[in-house]
C-alpha cells in the first residue's frame, strides 16, 4: 500500500541506514534549504536596519545644529529616542514574546518607515521632539526584535551563529554611509531621513514572508513577572551597570561624530567615509566573533573590547584631522561588534528561554535608553560650555577605563554562551 502523500515526514533506508527525511506537504520545509531561506532573510533585514541606522543616527545632531539648535535643544531631541527606548522596549519585548516577534516586526517597519517622513516638514523645536518620539517608539524595537529571531534561529541551527548573521547589519552600515555622505553634499541633510524611510519600507516587505519565533504560550508569564524574573539576576545586573556606563561613554561617538568631525576640518563626504570604514571595520569582527569568544572566554573578551573603547575615545581627543580620524576607526570592530556580540550573547545565557526578548528589550533599554540619555545630556551640556567634542572623548575615555577596571573585579561570566558557537 502507498503512504499518503499528505505524510509529513517519511525515511528512505539504503543498507539499513537511515539517510533522509523527506517532506511531501511542503517541499520548501526541507531543513536546509528552509533554514537557510531563512537566515538570508534575516541577513537582508540586518542590511536594510542597519543601513536606516547609518543614514540617520551619526548624522542627527548635525542637522538638528543647522536648524539653528542649541546643545542642550539638540540634547533634549536626541534624547527622546533613548527615552522611549526605556519606557516601551521592555514592555515591547515582552509583548513580542506573547503574540510573536513576526508580527511585531512587520508593524515596526512599516510604522518607522512611515514616522521617518515627518522630519521631511518643517518644524520648530517642539515639532521636532514630536516627530522624534513617533519615530523612536517604532523604531526603537528593531534590533532587539532581529536579536531575538536571530537567537532563535541559531538555536534551531546550531551551525549558524550571531556574528555571523549580524555582520550583514555592519555591511549595511558601511554600504550607506559613503551614498549617505554624497548625497548630503549634493542636497542637504533631509536626504538622511528619505533613505532611512525606504530602507525600512523595503525591510517591510522582507519580514512579511519571515517564520515566526516564540514560545508556548503556556510558559508565558505577565509582562511585569517576566521583568522581574529577568532582573533577578545579580550577574546580569552587573552587566547591564557595565553596560550603561559604557553607553554613557559611547554615545557622544554615536550621536555627535558628525561634528566632531566638522570640528577638525572634514567635509561631509568625509563624515561618509568615516561612517563607511567603521562598517568595514566591523565585518570581520562579527565573522571572528565566536572563534575569538571560544579562544578567549567572554569575560576577557569583554575587557579586550573595553580597553579598544577607552584606546579609542584617548585617540579621537588627540588627532586633528580627519585622515587620522578616520584611521582610529580600526578599533571599531573591537570596541563595538566585538563588544556588542558579547553583551548580546551573554544576556542570551543569563536569561531563561521563553523570556529572551525580554532579556534582549532590556539590553537595548539600558544601552540604547538610559546610557544615551545621560550620554546625549552629559555631550550637550558639556558643548554649551564651549568643551570640544574632543576634549568630551579623553572625559569619556576616563569614564570607559574605569569601568573597564570594575568589569575585571566584579563580572563573571561562563566561557561560552550557548549561542555563541
Amino acid at each position: 500500500m502507498h503512504r499518503p502523500l499528505r505524510e509529513t515526514m517519511r525515511e528512505c533506508e539504503l543498507n539499513d541506514v537511515v539517510l533522509v527525511k523527506v517532506c511531501f506537504c511542503d517541499p520548501d520545509y526541507l531543513p536546509s534549504n528552509h533554514m537557510l531561506t531563512q537566515a538570508n532573510k534575516v541577513r537582508a533585514l540586518y542590511f536594510l536596519v542597519f543601513s536606516c541606522t547609518a543614514s540617520w543616527l551619526p548624522i542627527f545632531a548635525d542637522h538638528l545644529k543647522a536648524q539653528g539648535l542649541t546643545g542642550i535643544e539638540i540634547s533634549v531631541v536626541l534624547s527622546a529616542t533613548p527615552v522611549m527606548m526605556l519606557l516601551i522596549q521592555p514592555w515591547y519585548g515582552a509583548l513580542a514574546d506573547k503574540i510573536g516577534i513576526r508580527k511585531c516586526l512587520i508593524a515596526s517597519t512599516l510604522f518607522a518607515a512611515l514616522s521617518f517622513l515627518l522630519f521631511l516638514l518643517q518644524g520648530e523645536f517642539l515639532f521636532l521632539i514630536g516627530a522624534t518620539i513617533a519615530m523612536s517608539v517604532f523604531y526603537n524595537a528593531l534590533q532587539p526584535l532581529l536579536d531575538s529571531v536571530t537567537l532563535g534561529l541559531v538555536q534551531e541551527q546550531p551551525n549558524l551563529n550571531y556574528g555571523s548573521l549580524r555582520l550583514a547589519g555592519a555591511a549595511g552600515w558601511a554600504a550607506t554611509g559613503i551614498i549617505v555622505g554624497y548625497f548630503i553634499t549634493s542636497i542637504n541633510t533631509s536626504v538622511i531621513f528619505i533613505v532611512s524611510s525606504l530602507s525600512l519600507l523595503l525591510a517591510f516587505f522582507i519580514a512579511l514572508s519571515l517564520n515566526d519565533f516564540r514560545v508556548d504560550s503556556n510558559s508565558i508569564a505577565p509582562e511585569k513577572q517576566n521583568l522581574q524574573a529577568v532582573l533577578k539576576n545579580k550577574m546580569l545586573l552587573y552587566l547591564l551597570t557595565a553596560v550603561l556606563l559604557v553607553s554613557i561613554g559611547a554615545t557622544t561617538i554615536w550621536n555627535f561624530y558628525s561634528i566632531y568631525m566638522k570640528e577638525i576640518g572634514a567635509s561631509p563626504t568625509w563624515v561618509g567615509y568615516g561612517l563607511s570604514f567603521q562598517g568595514l571595520c566591523e565585518l570581520p569582527l562579527f565573522f571572528l566573533s565566536a572563534v575569538i569568544i571560544h579562544r578567549l572566554g567572554i569575560k576577557t573578551t569583554l575587557l579586550v573590547t573595553l580597553a579598544a573603547t577607552t584606546l579609542r575615545l584617548f585617540l579621537y581627543s588627540w588627532v586633528n584631522n580627519p585622515q587620522w580620524a578616520i584611521a582610529i576607526e580600526l578599533l571599531h570592530g573591537i570596541s563595538w561588534s566585538l563588544f556588542w556580540v558579547v553583551c548580546v550573547e551573554s544576556v542570551n545565557s543569563l536569561v531563561p528561554q521563553q523570556w529572551r526578548a525580554t532579556g534582549q528589550s532590556v539590553l537595548y533599554a539600558v544601552y540604547f535608553g538610559a546610557g544615551q540619555i545621560a550620554g546625549n545630556f552629559w555631550t550637550g551640556w558639556l558643548y554649551d560650555q564651549q568643551i570640544s567634542i574632543g576634549r568630551i572623548f579623553m572625559l569619556n575615555g576616563i569614564l570607559v577605563a574605569v569601568v573597564a577596571v570594575l568589569c575585571a573585579v566584579f563580572i563573571r561570566l561562563g566561557n561560552q554562551p550557548n549561542s555563541v558557537s
